[in-house]
């Protein structure tokens, strides 16, 4: 069933909003956050603010003054000013889907409506590849702010319907563990063409993750399936997914190091090896994504020294570089999540930020409904630590349907723990039927 109705008749029309929401949220990054915004406004005006003043919500209320303050004394205060919308709605966000989710059973759903709507994301990346006409200009999606190719880049990647293909990479990167538990069928209560549906978006995703040519989310795709392989006690297959591990590592990498390991490496495909290779080696084209990276963060780690507390402002660092006469080589920010949030709103904000995400992911598998989930919550977990990881080498956040999914989901996840076990005992019939 694509929609799942609540008997909960005072969050019916949210319900189905928000279901709306996880369906056609890839659709536009300029139109899916405005309709997301107004669901928002209509639970606030609805219900008053009071109903979601819980805990956890009352922390993103502090950040967000923390980081309206730091936007006041910005270097430039109306630059920082944009900043704050590539965080503030998005705590909201998180704030409102913990309120309309109350039972597992509309956790899995939503869960399951992300990993349909990424076949949108997936099965277009499959159809720039096939088609292979970068010249080809797809006309921009409804509100969409740039133009999509037809195509594989001239460095053979493919972006979908993002902007850059590392935004896509980390899009699919963190739907991918929960539609892989859909898929091996460990959620009974979905039906069998939902499994199968699953299944589907698991092969496309997994095809447009390597059609990317992202090397961060190849390496956090693979750590993520060994968390998975832990939680599942494979231990068999964690053991064999070391094993390839080392054998790759050694056929793109053993040359490097003077440890042999031509005769494999010349079975891998090139464009693949060069591009892992690239990453230390600085005789190839693609190190110098690596060199430049090392440069920014030499520069955001001068920044925070000398601001530590109120930062410098949201999205200020290239200014500030420019200012300060400091190449950055054309990147536009820190490539750096935490040292973004670090050189905006100060080493405060920073603590604040991954205190509240630690917070919300402890509560939500440490609650007594996690066990109820079908191990959705756990696996939705490791979904959203791959995509804060991909922070470290990256910064994708200004991509708002990646910040979507992500407090979308972190909303949902708090949103069970947060049930009281009055709550628990009404909402939790409505699963058995």
């Amino acid at each position: 069933m694509l929609w799942k109705p609540t008997e909960d008749d005072e969050l019916r029309l949210e319900w189905k909003w928000l279901q709306s929401v996880a369906i056609f949220m890839v659709i536009s990054n300029v139109f899916m956050p405005v309709f997301t915004i107004f669901l928002a406004l209509f639970v606030l005006f609805k219900h008053g603010w009071k109903v979601i003043a819980t805990p956890v919500n009352r922390a993103y209320f502090w950040l967000s003054i923390w980081m309206i303050f730091t936007t006041r004394i910005a270097f430039n205060p109306a630059l920082a000013s944009g900043g704050l919308a590539n965080f503030l709605p998005y705590f909201l966000l998180a704030a409102i889907t913990s309120y309309i989710i109350r039972t597992r059973a509309q956790f899995i759903h939503f869960l399951w409506l992300l990993v349909f709507s990424s076949i949108f994301v997936s099965g277009f990346g499959i159809l720039q590849a096939i088609i292979n006409r970068p010249d080809w200009i797809f006309p921009k999606v409804i509100f969409d702010s740039y133009p999509i190719p037809m195509g594989f880049s001239p460095d053979r990647r493919i972006q979908s319907f993002f902007g850059h293909f590392n935004e896509t990479a980390i899009y699919l990167l963190m739907l991918l563990p929960i539609a892989f538990h859909f898929a091996i069928g460990k959620v009974k209560s979905i039906s069998k063409s939902q499994r199968w549906i699953a299944i589907v978006a698991l092969a496309l995703g997994i095809c447009v993750l390597i059609l990317t040519g992202s090397r961060n989310a190849w390496g956090l795709a693979i750590l993520g399936f060994g968390l998975l392989a832990l939680y599942y006690r494979q231990w068999k297959l964690l053991a064999g997914l070391g094993f390839v591990l080392l054998i790759l590592a050694w056929a793109v990498f053993g040359q490097e190091f003077g440890l042999g390991g031509e005769a494999l490496r010349s079975l891998l495909p090139e464009g693949f090896v060069n591009r892992l290779a690239s990453t230390i080696d600085p005789k190839l084209g693609d190190y110098a994504s690596t060199a430049d990276r090392l440069n920014a963060w030499q520069l955001a780690l001068s920044l925070i020294s000398q601001h530590p507390i109120q930062g410098w402002g949201l999205r200020n660092f290239p200014l500030i570089a420019k200012s300060m006469g400091y190449d950055l080589h054309g990147l536009p920010h820190e490539h750096n999540l935490f040292l973004a949030i670090a050189v905006g709103s100060g080493i405060p904000a920073l603590i604040g930020f991954v205190s509240i995400i630690g917070w919300t992911i402890w509560i939500s598998i440490k609650s007594t409904i996690a066990k109820e989930t079908e191990g959705t919550i756990f696996v939705a977990a490791i979904g959203v630590v791959l995509c804060l990881l991909s922070g470290w080498l990256d910064l994708v956040f200004y991509e708002p349907r990646i910040s979507m999914l992500l407090w979308g989901v972190l909303g949902g996840m708090y949103g069970l723990a947060k049930v009281t076990n009055t709550e628990k005992q009404t909402f939790l019939g409505l699963t058995q039927k």
